[in-house]
């Protein structure tokens, strides 16, 4: 197709083949710019973006399977590529903004490009105005820690959502939502939200007693549910939360918002790239110390269906293990309280879960790898440990906690400078061919920050069903492995997942 010109400070780049650009924006997926970049440095090849798009073409002619499959999505229909200038001059002529059109939004492209998705004829831009996301409106259930730190800042920052309706059941002077936000419907129940045909989307971030319930109405109702972790007290509940949102036709997803701490996606990225070879050992921890009670117990401290550290960070833990390697094929279990004297009613305030991987290739004798999920109120370190990976060639060490709680209790919020970017780096050290030992400090990736969960569960609603941030089915096996965890240290034995 012949380039196609516009007025404005430059130019139109040339219209692609709709299924060569759309393959261009699925190749960041599979295979990262740097990655690419590194091929063709080490090819001696000029690194730019034409030479880029050229392997990526190539790439493209290769992968005849996904060309077929990829072209029946399409079904033709053009893109264009548009630099940022000139998108912002369009934009100015065309006196609007636009949204990216659903499920064709990801922030892995090269930030200097948007693809679009334009009607089968041409020319196009004169419609471009008429182009846009639908907005899902959110209503959140709870106004407590969880909805005002872990979902609402991030409601707002991703432009799919708007904040709709809060349901907070006692407003007090200094906690008040309707003051808090201006213009948003506040409700005193769960069921008046539910019933409001213009929520789309309910996120329940009440405690987890209350999450099956919630969630199960939301649903029958026709919502689309966002439960705040851990899912909910029973996997029994769980899995029939998820296979009733699939009855129904709506989304239902759980709020690990772990799985984007930046500590964690760098950790992705050195196992990956093959830094520290077969992994043998993999040590997560969520230690503090702590080893003063609260003066006024917290929901989460005192027994009840789904409290304890188990569950309000083995969660946590435990589901970051299974997205790295999946299910585990034993578990053993300690659970308790670390803390004298808190009395029996008060739930477990430490545990230590040990997942072991054994697979038909292992031979008798073989370890296989071993998962250790542990979190402590008493643990006297200046800096508490929080990965420790062994494997082949090397090991991977990272102290300290994610940032973005704590900068989001001091008030900052995504999009702010420095946001979810973390001062400590871990630390890599590996043996080279000749086996000697070499340690370095890791940068950590670029922080897509716990938006990204918003992002995708945005673009799941949209149409792209595999980007939904976390599958409720896996989410039920998390909490199935979190009532392992908790019945093996009852039976002081290893149990066998089935």
């Amino acid at each position: 197709m012949e380039p196609t010109w516009i007025p404005g400070p430059g130019r139109v780049p040339e219209f692609y083949d709709a299924r060569i650009a759309s393959y261009y924006r699925v190749l960041a997926w599979k295979q990262p710019f740097e990655v690419i970049g590194e091929e063709l440095e080490q090819e001696g090849v000029e690194n730019n973006r034409a030479t880029r798009l050229t392997r990526e073409r190539e790439a493209w002619e290769e992968d005849q399977d996904f060309r077929e499959w990829w072209g029946e999505i399409l079904q033709d229909s053009p893109f264009l590529h548009l630099d940022d200038e000139l998108w912002d001059a369009v934009l100015q002529q065309q006196g609007t903004t636009l949204e990216y059109p659903p499920g064709w939004r990801d922030d892995t492209i090269d930030p200097q490009v948007l693809i679009l998705r334009g009607p089968d004829e041409l020319p196009w831009l004169p419609r471009l105005a008429n182009m846009s996301t639908k907005v899902y409106r959110v209503g959140v259930i709870g106004y407590g820690l969880s909805a005002k730190i872990f979902h609402i800042p991030f409601v707002n920052d991703v432009s799919d959502f708007k904040l709709y309706a809060i349901v907070q059941r006692s407003p007090k002077p200094d906690d008040d939502a309707a003051k808090d936000w201006p213009g948003v419907k506040v409700y005193r129940s769960a069921e008046e939200l539910i019933a409001d045909p213009d929520v789309d989307v309910v996120v329940v971030t009440t405690a987890p007693v209350s999450h099956f319930e919630l969630a199960k109405k939301a649903i029958e109702n026709g919502k689309h549910v966002i439960v705040e972790k851990p899912f909910t007290p029973t996997s029994k509940e769980a899995f029939e939360l998820a296979e009733l949102a699939k009855s129904k036709g709506v989304l239902v997803t759980v709020y690990q918002n772990r799985r984007w701490d930046q500590d964690f996606l760098t950790l992705k990225k050195i196992l990956a790239d093959g830094s520290l070879g077969r992994v043998v050992e993999f040590n997560t921890f969520f230690d503090r110390h702590r080893p003063e009670p609260k003066a006024q117990a917290r929901w989460q401290d005192v027994q009840s269906p789904g409290t304890g550290a188990v569950y309000d960070l083995g969660t946590h833990l435990i589901d970051q293990a299974v997205a790295l390697f999946g299910i585990p094929s034993s578990i053993t279990g300690f659970t308790g309280r670390q803390r004298k004297g808190q009395g029996k009613e008060s739930s477990d305030d430490s545990f230590t879960a040990i997942l072991r991987y054994q697979t038909d290739e292992d031979e008798e004798g073989e370890l296989g790898l071993t998962v250790v999920a542990k979190a402590a109120v008493i643990s006297c370190e200046e800096k508490q440990l929080r990965y420790w990976v062994r494997g082949e060639k090397g090991s991977w060490k990272k102290w300290g906690l994610d940032t973005q709680e704590d900068q989001l209790r001091q008030g900052l919020r995504p999009g702010a400078e420095g946001y979810g970017i973390e001062v400590e780096p871990g630390v890599l050290t590996t043996s080279d061919n000749q086996g000697e030992i070499s340690s370095t400090r890791v940068k950590g990736v670029e922080p897509k920050t716990y938006s990204e969960f918003y992002r995708k569960f945005a673009a799941a609603l949209n149409g792209a069903k595999d980007e939904i941030p976390v599958d409720a089915t896996t989410a039920a096996e998390v909490i199935k492995l979190v009532e392992l965890v908790r019945e093996s240290s009852y039976q002081r034995r290893t149990l066998d997942v089935k």
